[in-house]
């Protein structure tokens, strides 16, 4: 039967330079991928907890502070809600602090968080004319999963690259004995 007849590699050895050839290829890439990957990674943004100050509502209002003291006028007198610059990755890893930039006072109000937006409703907090966000951007939460993985990865090429150079070696040897075409 020919089918049953047929190598995985022929005896010819025009065929070796090609295999060894594909294996030094399949190292360079994976060794250029790891050295791209890292230089990439490290420049990635927003790694850390992202900060950010806004003085105005989701429409452009500035906060303002109540004029006669009291919370009836001024930013809190109604519900507002203002856009994180990225997407956070949860809920409870915001926090949302209304400052008061003359009486330096701050108050935490409750808030809901719909994608980027941050709803709150009248008369929640103090008077402020700042709201302070601090929060972990769901992309930083995305890079470290896979930066743990990659680096798991990493950790096991040097047993691959072994491998497949101990596999290289061995074919050599074992193309020694072959036999071009008489006895041995």
């Amino acid at each position: 039967m020919k089918a049953n007849k047929k190598q995985l590699l022929s005896d010819d050895n025009a065929f070796n330079p090609q295999v060894v050839s594909g294996f030094v290829v399949l190292l360079i890439s994976i060794i250029v991928g790891i050295l791209i990957f890292w230089s990439l990674s490290g420049g990635m943004p927003l790694t850390d907890t992202q900060t950010e100050t806004v003085t105005t509502d989701i429409t452009g209002t500035a906060f303002s502070l109540p004029t006669n003291g009291d919370s009836d006028d001024g930013s809190n007198a109604s519900a507002w809600a203002i856009q994180t610059l990225y997407l956070p990755s949860s809920t409870t890893g915001v926090n949302v602090t209304c400052y008061n930039s003359t009486g330096t006072s701050e108050s935490y109000p409750t808030f809901t968080l719909s994608n980027r937006r941050i709803d709150v409703s009248a008369d929640v907090a103090d008077g402020f004319n700042q709201v302070n966000l601090s929060y972990t951007t769901k992309f930083s939460t995305e890079k470290t999963g896979t930066e743990t993985m990659a680096s798991t990865v990493f950790a096991l090429l040097p047993i691959i690259a072994l491998v497949l150079v101990a596999g290289i070696i061995l074919a050599v040897v074992m193309g020694f004995g072959k036999k071009q075409g008489g006895t041995l």
